[in-house]
């Protein structure tokens, strides 16, 4: 709630001091456009922290923008206003250009929980390769072009179906196999659901055909057991390095934590056509498909290549001592 607020006031300020810019302008010949301009720096940047800590799907947004600023810029046309002619179209192109980079390219997240602790922390600022596997409507869930399918032990963001309001569970499971259990926790993560859906970002075990048996924190597919080798231990926790075919990478483990979805009687599972099985590096802290479900193929829209910084509060200064290469 505090950053949905955060967010409508930043917008209702900056819309307040645009109008107030566009006033001094035309009536005060500019008088006090340069003070106006100087108080609004920090608005959108207030807004833009809102927009990430809500997950809001930001390719709306930025489209929304460049919209807005071409109209503007059509409008500005027909006043005598060069200044603010010269300013929205400076605005339109650079909005432009950048909707295209992220769409098609690349495109920022944040991460706001510990699942995938340790390769990711929260507060981490990640850039998603979109092209990996195709090209996304920018506004949307579906392939333009597709490239590849994401590979066994692939990070991958996407959206599941629960953070979708008007969604169901049998989009997550298809074939209608799921128990009470997990018809309770579906209707209890979606609770959180937007109109658009959150990003997630989740490790891919497994794909269609698949079967996924998940037993004392031991993962088995098809029938073999997933190797493991240890890593360190303080006590609290264990570091694994897991390796799934030709990925390797770190998971976490609590040393005693003890849960229905990670310790006791064993859960099994098989991956449906068209869809994937994924789980969190943090396995003792993660909502994932154990909880929520399968994901859809096309609800993939890219493969998480690089944290570029780490920002985990708004008082806080943004880091880039922890910026890297993820596996």
């Amino acid at each position: 709630m505090m950053y949905e607020l955060l967010l409508i006031a930043s917008t209702i300020v900056i819309s307040i001091l645009f109008l107030a810019w566009v006033y001094s302008e035309k009536k005060l010949k500019g008088k006090f456009s340069k003070t106006i301009s100087t108080i609004s720096f920090p608005f959108p940047l207030i807004a833009l922290y809102a927009v990430f800590r809500l997950n809001i799907n930001f390719g709306y947004i930025l489209v929304g923008l460049t919209i807005i600023s071409l109209l503007i810029w059509i409008i500005s046309r027909q006043t005598d206003i060069s200044k603010l002619q010269k300013e929205a179209r400076s605005f339109f192109l650079i909005l432009l250009a950048i909707t295209i980079f992220r769409s098609f390219i690349y495109e920022p997240f944040q991460i706001p929980t510990e699942s995938m602790i340790p390769q990711i922390q929260v507060g981490d600022f990640l850039l998603v390769d979109k092209f990996s596997y195709g090209l996304k409507n920018p506004v949307g869930k579906s392939t333009l072009v597709n490239v590849r399918d994401p590979k066994i032990g692939e990070m991958v963001a996407f959206i599941p179906e629960h953070t979708i309001c008007s969604s169901s569970i049998q989009k997550a499971y298809p074939e209608s196999d799921f128990n009470n259990s997990q018809e309770y926790l579906w209707q209890r993560y979606s609770e959180a659901c937007t109109p658009l859906g959150l990003t997630f970002v989740k490790r891919l075990i497994a794909k269609e055909g698949d079967e996924v048996i998940y037993k004392n924190k031991e993962l088995i597919i098809n029938g073999k057991k997933v190797k493991r080798e240890f890593i360190s231990s303080d006590g609290e926790e264990i570091l694994i390095s897991e390796t799934i075919g030709k990925a390797s990478y770190s998971i976490r483990i609590l040393e005693n934590y003890r849960n229905q979805l990670t310790f006791g009687s064993e859960q099994k599972w098989i991956v449906p056509k068209g869809h994937y099985f994924v789980l969190g590096d943090n396995r003792d802290n993660s909502a994932d498909s154990r909880s929520w479900g399968f994901v859809p193929k096309q609800n993939v829209v890219g493969k998480p290549y690089l944290i570029w910084m780490h920002w985990e509060c708004l008082t806080c200064l943004p880091s880039f001592s922890k910026n890297k290469f993820l596996k």
